[in-house]
Formats: structure tokens, C-alpha cells, sequence
């Protein structure tokens, strides 16, 4: 990933971080404004500061490296007030932005052009003089740490500076000055020390053992810095290492906050609360009208013509509710108070296990925002299903058929019955009519008659199971289209977790990126 592209994507980062958990910001957005600044500056010079606590002898070994005195150096402590630049090329804006006044100019270095600066102690009783080292660790693009034998240990040093330059390795330089005060033995434990203190710094760097005074290992120093000017990459290298610290910092501080990997978050099912939705506004009780309604129906469809009347009875469940003009769901304004608390428990625990993974000031934030979208959700349940449809004119083909045949059947009975009438009402006037051909022993009259009442039971009686198939069948239908409207229409309400769930992954992804960029 090129520093561009890491300079974009931390931005990004720190805007979503920025809405959404700003604790976990830190200095990242200060990173991005020095990352921003430095890029801009037209000088391709590369800056390198040397810093250190009082009495490492910084000053002395700034006029080692340059080879004249171009910064006081003496016994009386601290004796960097201010930050001093020395320069092998017009470097005024650089400079200016590092707001260093006290400025000369020396060879430095024939690898290219370069910025070497003398900073105050980092451990000085003056804080304005601690703020200025502070500050412009942080804006330099290489740090040459002067560490002494007496004080290459010190707290200050490890853990305000060194311990944060984990990613840094390619940009700082470790040097243990005043070495002549040590013999070859006790130089050696020192330096071994001071490994072992940086190792637990994470900082993998050799040590170099320097002595301004005799100027041991001054040009070892010197041949360090020409390789690094030369390189002309150190600002690149220097940023791309403060981008992937923040990042990493980002992610530890949402991971203290509570926050896991988008990879672990739960997939939590959406069933159970688009059916509790459901059933809140009444849909058990609409599946249950449309049921009986059709079965009403095709009992009046297919029964016996003569007794459909009894079918007719009472009102149509659909006609009850309001729902029988058109098939079509209108308004409903049967929900349950002990429903929608059980919908609201379904949301909430939907809501809390799905943002499980986010940190806490974003997880509430989400829930919030969320509990106030359940309400309105819950509010409006009373027109909910608008516009689902409860089949109230159906008409299966089977009704048609059942219909045809019961009237076939009864067609058949009252011909039968008026042939045996007239038979009959022959004989009583003593009439010969011809004798009706039978079956048997059974005239066609009888067989006509006793055949389309059976006929007509039989049919009734198979109308009567097949419509509570079709009802059961219908219940099942309306009651999956209500829970399928309502999972829509939560769904779309309730977005917003999805999106928040994204916009975490999002920004996982990025971090989780930043950290492992390289310039």
C-alpha cells in the first residue's frame, strides 16, 4: 500500500471512528494533519533530529557529526534552551513549519541534502522545553537517540519515546555517547543492557557505541546518517511508521472498549422477530378469519343446494374484521399490548447480540437509535399489514366442479321424485302408464332419486373435507405472506444495524490494513 493510499484510508477511518467512537480517535487525526503538511513542503532535504535526557551529550556529539562547534555544549545542565538546525541546503520552509529560528548552515553530509537538529533535553525540568523535544520527535523525519551510561535506562526515555517507536526501527538510530568513561568490559554488559531495554521497547535497532569526546565511533554515526539521506525515503518511511502506530493504537483502544473483530460477530437469525411483529399486530388472528372465511365460503360453494342456507349463517369472519372488500388488508387495530412487549424483547435481544462484537460507546449509540426505530416500528403495527392479501375472493376451479355436480345431483333427485309423484298420482286414477325401466328390482325413478340424494351427501360431505384442507392451506398461506410483509417492512426499519455492523467491518478492515502498510 503506497502512503497515499495509507494516508486515505486512515482518514477514512478516523471520520467513522470520529461519529461513531471517538475515544478511539486519539492522535490519529494529528497524524493525518502532520502527514498532510509534511508531504506538502517542496524540500526533498530529510530532517533528522538528535534527541536525549540531560547530560547524554547531544550537543557535543551534533558537533562531532558536523565537525565544528555549531551548538554549545558544556558541564552546566541544560544547555539546549531552544532547538538548533544545522543545514547543507536552504531548508526555510521546512523550518519554518518545525518553527526552529536558531539556524546554520555546514557541509553535514555529501549523500544529499539534510537537516540535522539539536533538540532540549526530553527530561527537562522546563516544560517548555520538554514540549519542544516532544513536538519535534514527532514532526522529524529521522531521531538519532543519545543515550549515557548513566542514564540509558531512564524511565522517561523508554517509556514516553522509545517504546512507541515499535514501527520506527527504519527511521531511529540508538547511540550510547560517553563510552570512553567505560572500560571494554563493563561497555560491553551496557551495551548488551541496553539491547535487552529496547527489545522490550520493540525496538529492533542496533546500539552504536559513540564518544563524542574521542570521537570513537562518530564516523560509524555519520555513515549511518549518509545512508539514510542517500536512501531519500525517510519522510515516506517516517509517516508510513506513525500511520501504522495509530492505527494500531485505534484498534487497541476500541478493542479496550470492548470491540472484536467484524470476523466474530454473530449471525443472529431475523425470523423470530418479523414473527413476533406479526403476531403483535394480530396476523395469527387475520390467518385464522381468512381460514374460516374460505371455509364458510366453499361450504356455501359446494354443500347441498338445498340446505346452503345454514352455511349462511352468522357474518363472515373476514366481513367482521373489514376485510372482505377486495382482499386486500386495509387496517388492523388488533395488536396486543403483551405481544408487542414480547416484539419489543425480540427486537432488543436481536439488536444486543447482533452489536455484540462492537465497542460499547458504538454498540449503545446503535441501540439507542435502534430502540427509538422498535418504537416507531411497534407504533405503526396498527396499519402494518396494509396491503397484504387475505384471498377474500378466492375461488378454486374445485368450488366450480362441486357446484355443477350438487346440482346435477339435486336436478336428478327432483326428476326422480316428480317421475314417482306421477306414477303415483296414475295410479290413483287408475291410468295404465307403461312401467319405468329399473335396475334390478329398483325402478330408475327410485334409483334417480335415492341416487341424487346420496350423490348430494357424498359431494357435501367431500366439499366439507376438502374445504378444511383448503382452509388449513390458507391459514398456512396468509399467515407466511403477513410474516414475509413484516420481515420486509422491520427489515427496512431496522437497516441502520446492518449498516452500522458495515461501517465497524469497514473500519476494522481499514485498521487491519494500516497496520500491516508499508511506504
Amino acid at each position: 500500500m503506497s502512503l497515499t493510499e495509507s494516508i486515505g484510508d486512515l482518514h477514512a477511518a478516523v471520520e467513522i471512528a470520529q461519529a461513531k467512537v471517538p475515544g478511539a480517535v486519539g492522535e490519529a487525526a494529528l497524524v493525518l494533519d502532520r502527514a498532510v503538511q509534511r508531504r506538502s513542503l517542496t524540500t526533498d532535504a530529510t530532517v533528522i533530529s538528535v534527541a536525549g535526557p540531560t547530560g547524554a551529550g547531544k550537543s557535543s556529539l551534533v558537533n562531532a557529526i558536523v565537525g565544528r562547534p555549531v551548538t554549545r555544549a558544556s558541564a552546566i545542565r541544560p544547555t539546549t534552551a531552544q532547538p538548533v538546525a544545522v543545514t547543507n541546503t536552504p531548508a526555510a520552509e521546512i523550518l519554518d513549519w518545525l518553527g526552529i529560528t536558531e539556524r546554520h548552515e555546514a557541509p553535514l553530509t555529501d549523500a544529499g541534502a539534510a537537516v540535522l537538529i539539536d533538540l532540549p533535553d526530553v527530561d527537562s525540568t522546563n516544560f517548555d522545553h520538554r514540549e519542544a523535544a516532544h513536538r519535534l520527535t514527532e514532526l522529524v523525519d529521522v531521531v538519532v537517540w543519545v543515550l549515557d551510561p548513566q542514564k540509558y535506562a531512564d524511565a522517561v526515555v523508554h517509556e514516553d519515546y522509545l517504546a512507541e517507536l515499535a514501527e520506527h526501527a527504519a527511521t531511529t538510530i540508538v547511540v550510547l555517547n560517553q563510552v570512553d568513561r567505560l572500560d571494554e568490559a563493563t561497555l560491553a554488559d551496557v551495551l548488551a543492557d541496553t539491547r535487552r531495554l529496547l527489545r522490550a521497547d520493540g525496538l529492533e535497532v542496533p546500539v552504536l557505541p559513540v564518544s563524542a569526546t574521542t570521537g570513537r565511533g562518530v564516523d560509524a554515526l555519520r555513515a549511518r546518517i549518509d545512508d539514510i539521506v542517500a536512501e531519500r525515503a525517510a519522510a515516506e518511511k517516517k509517516l508510513a511508521a506513525d500511520i501504522r502506530t495509530e492505527s494500531r493504537n485505534m484498534l487497541g483502544r476500541i478493542h479496550a472498549d470492548g470491540g472484536r473483530p467484524a470476523t466474530t460477530a454473530a449471525d443472529v437469525p431475523f425470523e423470530p422477530v418479523a414473527s413476533a411483529l406479526a403476531v403483535a399486530a394480530g396476523s395469527r388472528v387475520v390467518a385464522k378469519a381468512s381460514a374460516d372465511s374460505y371455509e364458510r365460503r366453499a361450504r356455501q360453494a359446494t354443500g347441498w343446494p338445498v340446505t346452503r342456507w345454514l352455511a349462511r349463517r352468522g357474518i363472515d369472519p373476514l366481513k367482521r374484521l373489514r376485510l372482505d372488500t377486495g382482499g386486500v388488508l386495509d387496517v388492523v387495530a388488533y395488536v396486543s399490548p403483551s405481544q408487542a412487549a414480547v416484539a419489543r424483547g425480540k427486537i432488543r435481544e436481536y439488536v444486543e447480540a447482533s452489536t455484540a462484537h462492537m465497542p460499547a460507546a458504538w454498540a449503545h449509540q446503535t441501540r439507542e437509535e435502534l430502540g427509538e426505530r422498535a418504537e416507531r416500528l411497534i407504533g405503526g403495527l396498527d396499519t402494518a399489514l396494509s396491503g397484504v392479501d387475505v384471498e377474500a375472493r378466492r375461488r378454486p376451479a374445485w368450488w366450480l366442479l362441486m357446484n355443477l355436480l350438487q346440482w346435477l345431483a339435486l336436478a336428478a333427485a327432483i326428476a326422480g321424485g316428480v317421475w314417482l309423484l306421477g306414477l303415483a298420482f296414475a295410479d290413483s286414477l287408475q291410468l295404465r302408464l307403461s312401467e319405468p325401466p329399473g335396475w334390478g328390482i329398483f325402478p330408475l325413478p327410485t334409483l334417480m332419486l335415492a341416487g341424487g340424494l346420496l350423490a348430494g351427501w357424498l359431494l357435501a360431505a367431500i366439499g366439507r373435507v376438502l374445504a378444511g384442507h383448503g382452509a388449513r392451506r390458507m391459514r398456512q398461506r396468509v399467515g407466511a405472506r403477513i410474516d414475509v410483509a413484516f420481515a420486509d417492512k422491520a427489515r427496512a426499519e431496522l437497516a441502520v444495524l446492518d449498516e452500522e455492523r458495515s461501517a465497524y467491518a469497514h473500519l476494522q478492515e481499514l485498521l487491519g490494513g494500516l497496520t500491516k502498510s508499508s511506504a
